[in-house]
């Protein structure tokens, strides 16, 4: 009766510490250069030009873009997200992964990356660290779920609560649906709220 009696005030004394619930805010980039030629040319336009950049509405679209609050954004080293990520979140820490690139790796050159210190010189904001091969090698197929279980574990082992991940569409499918989801594009620089 006495071990039960001091279980009960120690239990009232130190309640349960719920586990800290982790945010994760899914965003597309906004309006790419491929995806406008894509309009027009169909397939083709991913086989054009590598690591597109936004177009001007694209930009617009990140200008007035919902971002939530985040503590840390992690982002796809090409060239339209971290455009995105910079306008979106210009003054929240960003770290580029190669885990968030879009897919198909081995076919569509525009998910190819830049060189490595193009994207330091034009992003000096975004931390690169992680980003440890000048180029990429090409074609690569990476397994789509790797890249889910890597970007999972970061942010398991973060101290940070909330995030933004700035990526793409088929990457953001696949991470909601685990397949890749073919039909409609998800909606450019919307928060879709994840789970880890």
């Amino acid at each position: 009766m006495v071990i039960e009696t001091r279980m009960a005030a120690l239990a009232r004394q130190y309640p349960k510490i719920e586990p800290v619930r982790k945010l994760i805010y899914g965003i597309r980039h906004a309006e790419g250069l491929d995806n406008v030629l894509a309009e027009t040319m169909g397939m083709r336009a991913y086989f054009v030009h590598a690591d597109p950049t936004l177009t001007a509405e694209g930009m617009r679209q990140a200008a007035i873009a919902r971002a939530p609050e985040v503590d840390i954004v992690f982002v796809s080293p090409l060239m339209r997200t971290l455009q995105t990520a910079t306008i979106m979140y210009a003054d929240t820490p960003k770290i580029a992964l190669e885990c968030l690139k879009e897919y198909p790796q081995h076919t569509h050159i525009s998910n190819r990356r830049s060189e490595a210190s193009l994207l330091r010189r034009i992003f000096p904001d975004i931390d690169f660290s992680a980003i440890t091969a000048e180029n990429q090698s090409w074609p690569n197929c990476p397994r789509h779920d790797h890249n889910i279980t890597s970007i999972s574990t970061i942010i398991k082992n973060s101290r940070a609560n909330r995030f933004a991940l700035i990526t793409h569409s088929n990457w953001l499918k696949y991470y909601m649906t685990g397949t890749y989801a073919s039909g409609k594009e998800l909606i450019h620089c919307y928060p879709y709220e994840l789970e880890v």
